[in-house]
């Protein structure tokens, strides 16, 4: 099936110019802090929640860019992490805060999603139901950054390694390509099962585990495909074991995967499944917060400290998505994603 989604003096003068100085540096400093609204917002530590292990591609998001916003806010952001929710926790993690009270209200707690991923999860199970949550409740306040999903394939596939071979061998042998998956819900399964679709390719699902289990059963032959980020299959490339066939979006990819097609240059325009690196809050905030909360974080993105951290991850992007724009993607997702379970006949609501 094919779908369609159409940045001469004494020791004391030196010290008393660096002193000097330093002090100027500082006022620059202060100078350079966004001043609070009028109302004193924000008035305490904000909070930045990840919902995820210390160390993991989020965390490391997380320290970096709070540590970016700690120096121009007046107040510092302080990153936590909850480990205690499920596999759908992002919308666990709203619900937690909206519980927190007005802390959560005015804009004090914030947390880190990448979107479409969980927006995926609205089309693979009944997520109002087990949460109380909806899409109404998905406040975003900037995204930043944008990392591919790739499609994978283990190095010595018996078609060879090209795309077109790949697909070749697929129409020819429907379900003989062992695609290793999470299972629908995620957004990597979601990301393959687009792209399979676009491709009219048909492969047998077999569920592997995490996504660091899934490139290895890939890149150790026991499986042929996968959806995997870069930080993942980076060791598998380098190693030998694996090629990559394609990556999400319209933007070409850097050595030394310059020659990796972006799914847009093969027709899937509407392709959303990245990791759109996001920051969110609590759906009740006022505005004006959420506003210069977007300031805040959208300023320290282009520090250049940031950006030179940010930049030592292959292939990420660096985006600014204000509120709307970044809200705008999450439905863009949402709405590919239900059409296309529906088509695969795996939409929960259907069922």
């Amino acid at each position: 099936m094919t779908f369609h989604f159409t940045k001469p003096r004494t020791v004391a003068a030196p010290l008393l110019a660096a002193a000097l100085v330093a002090a100027q540096m500082s006022a620059a400093v202060a100078q350079d802090k966004l001043a609070p609204l009028a109302n004193g917002f924000p008035s305490q530590p904000i909070v930045l929640i990840v919902i995820d292990e210390p160390g993991s591609t989020d965390s490391v998001f997380a320290s970096q860019i709070a540590e970016a916003a700690s120096q121009i806010s007046p107040q510092p952001v302080v990153v936590e992490h909850r480990v205690d929710f499920t596999n759908f926790g992002t919308w666990e993690g709203i619900a937690w805060i909206k519980d927190q009270g007005e802390i959560a209200s005015q804009g004090y707690i914030t947390y880190v999603l990448t979107i479409p991923d969980a927006m995926v999860d609205m089309a693979a199970i009944d997520i109002q139901s087990m949460t109380g949550m909806t899409t109404d409740d998905l406040n975003p306040v900037i995204a930043t950054e944008r990392v591919p999903f790739f499609l994978i394939q283990r190095s010595d596939a018996p078609w060879g390694d090209t795309l077109e071979s790949f697909v070749e061998y697929g129409k020819a042998n429907p379900g003989a390509i062992r695609h290793i998956t999470g299972g629908p819900g995620g957004g990597q399964d979601a990301a393959m099962r687009f792209w399979l679709g676009n491709l009219g390719v048909t492969v047998t699902d077999i569920i592997g585990g995490n996504p660091s289990e899934r490139a290895l059963a890939v890149a150790s032959g026991e499986g042929d495909i996968t959806a995997s980020p870069p930080d993942v299959l980076t060791p598998h490339f380098d190693a030998g074991k694996v090629e990559l066939l394609l990556g999400a979006g319209a933007t070409p990819f850097p050595a030394p995967w310059d020659k990796v097609p972006p799914t847009a240059s093969l027709g899937m325009k509407d392709d959303p499944f990245s990791q759109t690196r996001t920051i969110a809050t609590s759906p009740d905030v006022p505005v004006e917060h959420r506003d210069w909360l977007y300031t805040l974080f959208s300023t320290a993105a282009k520090s250049p400290a940031l950006i030179e951290q940010r930049s030592k991850v292959n292939s990420l992007e660096l985006i600014d998505l204000d509120p709307q724009e970044a809200k705008d993607l999450s439905t863009l997702g949402l709405d590919v994603s239900v059409k296309m379970f529906k088509d695969l006949g795996i939409y929960w609501g259907d069922q």
